[in-house]
């Protein structure tokens, strides 16, 4: 997989996963989003996931797909690309949220900071 570099991720994510991505689907409104080094794809011209629209569908309170167009202001064609990409390539974007889990916890980003008040306690 190549590395495409990217601000908030270090390289090491990338050698965590490796995960091979054919879309045999051709989209109107889905596309990888240009110089995201996510393999997630995005409603075109615009900054949306495709998975945000499709969580949107899901829970305790999902939205329906006309609330979800209105919301996201992208037509309704685009909910329903974004649900049957997130559904066929469920595997990848699970792949991609657990490297980015591992490399937090990897950087310590998930632990508290540290405060002057911990020096005192240890001493």
């Amino acid at each position: 997989m190549p590395y495409i570099p990217h601000q908030w991720r270090p390289r090491e994510v990338y050698r965590e996963v490796s995960i091979v991505m054919t879309v045999s689907t051709t989209y109107k409104f889905l596309a990888p989003h240009p110089g995201s080094s996510s393999h997630a794809w995005w409603v075109q011209g615009r900054n949306v996931p495709a998975e945000v629209l499709y969580r949107a569908t899901l829970g305790p309170e999902p939205r329906t797909l006309d609330e979800i167009a209105q919301d996201y202001e992208v037509p309704r064609e685009a909910v329903e690309e974004a649900i049957d990409y997130c559904v066929h390539h469920a595997d990848l974007l699970q792949a991609e949220r657990d490297a980015v889990v591992a490399d937090i916890h990897r950087r310590g980003l998930d632990r508290q900071p540290a405060t002057p008040r911990d020096s005192l306690d240890r001493a």
